[in-house]
């Protein structure tokens, strides 16, 4: 801000924008790089403990599909979800305290302070539904998977992925640059309603910044952004019930509907702008940084579908150019969450690993 202000007083602020955004680039490269050299060892760290024996002990009777490291290009790297069934990789139920704690010393490598802990209240929640539900689901904070796609190199890419119900994380490493889409985070119960952790609420600001939003609108404005009146019931970037064939399909499918943020006034703007830090800076400040900074509010839309009420069935949907983020509550009467970041054009890396092999084979 000091060299901006010196510019501008200067008279030659039309410098200042390149210059800066050439120092937040070189910036945003170096710091990235970091936190691929820290992530490696993390990994590295986890990984050493799985030495042959060991992890042919844990891995007995267990189908191939389910080790805990597989190629960059298995398709199960891509074979994301977010409800309870069997899973690739190595669960929590069957590591030792030690590998629980290197777990999560790799996640920290990964997600803000905020961002951890809204993992842990995610996973925590399985506790609640335990005791509330009987349907023969695996339930428990021990039912997370970590799964490596590749191996933990500075050199060359490869990928890791934490997953169980509500929660799957899909990164990919490269040398110098960490991408973390799909990134899917639910909640079920939204909100707790009885009990010691009544009023309970992981996803709340997700939640509060879009309902204050769509009720700020004016009712001209009100009338593009609410498309429908009745909520469906899942997100629509999703895999679940498709056949693989069909699990990219929503990149072409689902396109920008509602209200245009370039037709916002500022207050709401500002409400736009803190809705998306509020998802991307779940991540730490060296990767979502370069993701807040791609991100420009004017090609965003803002749809609704559902109640504007409180404790109701809704659905709503930030997107355009590279970002697309939805949030839907309609299951269970508008008490459980499922909401979803993605990337139509660099999910899974795609742009990332086109960018490295072209680079690497020129």
């Amino acid at each position: 801000m000091m060299i901006r202000a010196t510019l501008a007083c200067a008279g030659i602020l039309f410098v200042a924008a390149p210059l800066i955004a050439q120092e937040r680039s070189d910036s945003a490269s170096f710091s990235q790089a970091a936190v691929t050299a820290e992530m490696v060892a993390a990994a590295d760290a986890l990984l050493a403990t799985m030495d042959s024996e060991a992890r042919r002990q844990r891995m007995l009777g267990i189908s191939k599909s389910e080790f805990l490291q597989m190629s960059l290009q298995d398709d199960a790297r891509k074979d994301w979800s977010y409800w309870p069934r069997p899973r690739s990789g190595l669960s929590i139920e069957l590591m030792t305290p030690d590998q629980r704690t290197l777990t999560h010393d790799l996640l920290a490598t990964l997600l803000s302070a905020e961002g951890h802990m809204k993992v842990v209240h995610i996973m925590q929640l399985e506790e609640i539904l335990w005791s509330m539900e009987d349907v023969g689901l695996p339930r428990g904070v021990e039912k997370y998977f970590l799964s490596f796609f590749g191996t933990p190199t500075l050199t060359a890419p490869w990928a890791w992925r934490f997953e169980g119900h509500h929660v799957s994380l899909s990164v990919t490493v490269a040398p110098d640059h960490v991408t973390v889409t799909p990134s899917f985070f639910g909640a079920d119960p939204a909100e707790t309603l009885m009990g010691p952790l009544a009023g309970f609420r992981p996803l709340r600001d997700e939640e509060d910044l879009a309902r204050d939003l769509v009720l700020s609108l004016s009712e001209s404005q009100r009338a593009r952004a609410v498309i429908s009146a009745e909520a469906p019931n899942d997100i629509f970037a999703t895999n679940a019930n498709k056949d693989q064939s069909a699990w990219e399909t929503w990149r072409s499918a689902l396109q920008p509907e509602g209200l245009s943020i370039s037709d916002m006034d500022d207050s709401q703007r500002v409400l736009v702008r803190r809705l998306v830090d509020e998802v991307i800076s779940r991540y730490r400040p060296e990767i979502s940084d370069a993701y807040l900074q791609s991100i420009d509010l004017d090609e965003l839309t803002f749809a609704w579908m559902g109640s504007v009420e409180r404790r109701a069935q809704y659905y709503y949907r930030l997107q355009g150019g590279d970002f697309m983020f939805e949030l839907d509550n309609a299951q269970d009467n508008g008490n459980h969450i499922h909401s979803v970041w993605r990337n139509p054009t660099d999910d899974f890396g795609d742009d990332l690993l086109a960018d490295h092999y072209r680079l690497s084979h020129r």
